[in-house]
């Protein structure tokens, strides 16, 4: 993965740190110019650039900003080997004003100040023009995990979402999501795939339509909803696990095609996960255009008798150019309503509700902390390593705040569990959010940290990193053993059955040491046999994790999934 697809640049800041500068008397020579690094950028002249060129200079500078933290200097009238020649009044003006065309095209950036000199005997000038990264938006996220079965469309309805083009009937919209070539010969998902729409301050979308690139959308929004696009075949469920468990999601949206004939098994479990989980839930009816009426009327039935038998105390509102989308989103995030939604991917048709309604409910659900005073709590998702920085961690920050250099109330964080269930202390040296640089990292958002063990520790995924003295604080303990209060899905359970669990980004072979049917666990309107158990279960193998109350917990055995909750207690 490049340095973009991380999230992360190398901290450099005025890289070139020069021993002359081009506005000091006599200098006629710099050190040639680095194309490869750092935040300096030679420029002879920049005059009557064409729109074609106008966008290579903005994504240069995009890129000179990011290797400078949000910096970048730009050296005018001199050569890429550093010849000073200087230019003229009028061919420095056009400079100036191109600089400033590209600032307003990334619309974060800015001219911070403008030194030049005269060149001797000659009216030709240089100049050093600074350039930084505006103050960034106040942001939060909504990540929201897309489920369905195999076939539903769920990347399709992603790529007409987040790149608002119709798709063509043979799945043209997926394509901008697929990650490896053999996704994109058989069309079908094989790994987790994140997509983004942002919503300005004024609620308007930011998708790649008005974008050139992500990094550009994260600049633009205020909110952003990360889609968590999952897979729908049974071989790759151990993926679709961990996307539950270890990618923090917020909300569900279950993906129907309108030409099914009944709700597929796949599907139900995934409303009954929601109904575990007590996750908001929507639903996306795809495939509008190639629906029969008689078919669909049909499917809908069995949508809203699933609905009625798994969360009977929500309602069920089906979703055609409504008006009142805050208190749709509202309602939902409440867990009081589930939306449905009824979308075509070829004919454009219910995306803009869909829209409205996911741009609208983010400032409800998520709460970021702004003056570090809860524990930092990051876990990691994805990690990579990148020469001269070493090991960068991307994850969710689930509480507290994080500064570069160290905890922003100066808090020891530490790095762990290993499999003997160790931590070591560690120090984070810097952090990007949103794939922009950025001094500390918040509850509620995306962040990538560099992360520096100050002892021998393989990193690895569904590690945490938190504050030292937050290792046994609010029901945390390293161990081996839990209780889970849990919604059987598939069949019923027996003691000492062994079962894979997912735990955060991980999962460990686990056995049911005791199963607690007490009628009091029962959720309303759900079967004694298949909800509200309580389990008691062991990892194998001496395996040690950090596990707390309430963090989620999806099993599966073989190729289906068993049961879906979360914990209780650590034993």
């Amino acid at each position: 993965m490049t340095t973009r697809d991380t999230m992360y640049s190398e901290d450099i800041s005025d890289s070139r740190k020069h021993v002359v500068s081009v506005l000091q008397d006599g200098v006629t020579k710099l050190p040639p110019e680095l194309d490869e690094a750092g935040n300096v950028e030679y420029k002879t002249k920049l005059d009557n650039a064409s729109s074609h060129r106008a966008i290579h200079l903005a994504t240069q500078l995009q890129w000179r900003l990011a290797e400078g933290d949000g910096h970048a200097l730009y050296i005018v009238g001199v050569h890429d080997n550093g010849d000073v020649i200087g230019i003229s009044n009028e061919e420095f003006e056009h400079t100036i004003a191109t600089l400033e065309n590209m600032a307003q095209q990334l619309d974060n950036a800015r001219i911070v100040s403008i030194k030049k000199r005269v060149l001797n005997d000659s009216e030709r000038v240089v100049a050093e023009v600074r350039l930084a990264q505006k103050t960034p938006l106040p942001q939060t996220e909504l990540r929201v995990a897309v489920l369905g079965d195999y076939g539903a469309g769920k990347s399709t309805v992603l790529g007409c979402l987040t790149h608002g083009e119709a798709d063509d009937g043979r799945g043209k919209a997926r394509l901008n999501l697929m990650r490896h070539q053999h996704e994109l010969e058989s069309g079908h998902t094989s790994s987790i795939t994140l997509s983004t729409v942002g919503f300005d301050g004024d609620g308007r979308v930011q998708n790649y339509t008005n974008n050139r690139s992500a990094e550009h959308i994260f600049q633009r929004s205020q909110y952003v909803v990360t889609f968590i696009d999952t897979c729908g075949h049974a071989k790759h469920l151990k993926t679709t696990a961990r996307a539950l468990t270890g990618y923090s999601p917020h909300a569900f949206c279950v993906v129907i095609p309108a030409d099914a004939a009944e709700v597929s098994t796949t599907t139900r479990e995934y409303i009954q996960i929601a109904a575990a989980l007590g996750m908001p839930l929507m639903v996306a009816v795809s495939k509008m255009d190639i629906a029969d009426k008689a078919g669909f009327a049909a499917l809908m039935h069995d949508l809203l008798g699933t609905l009625d038998a798994v969360l009977p105390e929500r309602s069920k509102c089906i979703v055609v150019n409504v008006d009142e989308h805050q208190s749709l989103a509202n309602d939902m995030m409440r867990l009081s309503v589930v939306p449905i939604f009824t979308t075509s991917a070829v004919r454009t048709l219910g995306f803009g509700d869909l829209t409205a309604v996911l741009g609208k409910s983010l400032a409800k659900r998520v709460a970021c902390s702004t003056d570090g005073v809860e524990p930092f709590e990051f876990q990691v998702e994805h990690l990579y390593s990148i020469d001269a920085v070493g090991t960068v961690a991307t994850g969710w920050v689930h509480s507290g705040a994080v500064a570069a250099g160290g905890a922003a109330d100066t808090q020891q964080l530490v790095i762990g569990p290993d499999s003997s269930g160790n931590f070591v202390e560690a120090d984070v040296s810097s952090i990007h959010t949103l794939r922009t640089p950025t001094e500390s990292a918040k509850a509620g958002m995306s962040a990538s940290l560099a992360i520096q063990p100050r002892s021998p520790i393989t990193i690895q995924k569904g590690m945490v990193v938190l504050g030292a003295d937050q290792l046994e604080a609010g029901g945390r303990r390293i161990s081996s053993e839990f209780t889970a209060t849990v919604t059987v899905l598939n069949s019923d359970l027996a003691k000492m059955q062994a079962v894979v669990v997912h735990i955060r980004s991980t999962y460990h072979l686990a056995t049911i040491v005791d199963i607690d049917r007490s009628t009091e666990l029962q959720p309303p309107g759900c079967a004694q046999a298949t909800a509200g158990l309580r389990l008691r279960l062991r990892l194998s193998g001496n395996v040690r994790e950090l596990i707390y109350p309430g963090m989620p917990v999806v099993a599966r055995d073989g190729r289906s999934l068993t049961f879906a909750g979360r914990v209780t207690a650590a034993m």
